[in-house]
């Protein structure tokens, strides 16, 4: 009996807010002596994003990081130092954060997936046809 009471609660509340006005919208209203179309997509300039300058030279910043590791953080203080620059400021900013992933792709890419492929051409495989 309760839920029946509930659920008709429930659709009465639907059917008041239905009839209101939403009030956030990411595209003003045309008006209707406007004589822009409705349907034309409008262009969205967007600023190019600048990635921060990283205290280290060339050969520095692209040495290989291990940061696709469980549990980085406890062992995080072997990394070498551009390793531990950039997880410690990982946060600070969005081109900070976009190093970090940077550096967690490539040691994903040029780790992991590197030492699977050397040991796939490496190990003995033999096919079995017979089945």
């Amino acid at each position: 009996m309760q839920l029946t009471i509930y659920w008709i609660l429930f659709m009465f509340l639907c059917a008041v807010q239905m009839p209101l006005e939403i009030k956030a919208r990411s595209v003003p209203d045309l008006k209707p002596d406007e004589t822009q179309d409705a349907n034309a997509p409008s262009h969205i300039r967007r600023m190019p994003r600048k990635i921060p300058d990283m205290p280290m030279d060339l050969l520095t910043m692209h040495s290989p990081c291990d940061m696709d590791s469980r549990g980085r953080q406890s062992y995080v203080f072997a990394f070498p130092n551009h390793c531990i620059w950039a997880f410690n400021n990982r946060y600070l900013s969005e081109g900070h954060f976009r190093i970090f992933k940077t550096y967690q792709v490539e040691g994903f890419f040029f780790g992991q997936y590197y030492e699977r492929l050397k040991r796939y051409e490496f190990d003995p495989h033999t096919y079995d046809y017979n089945l």
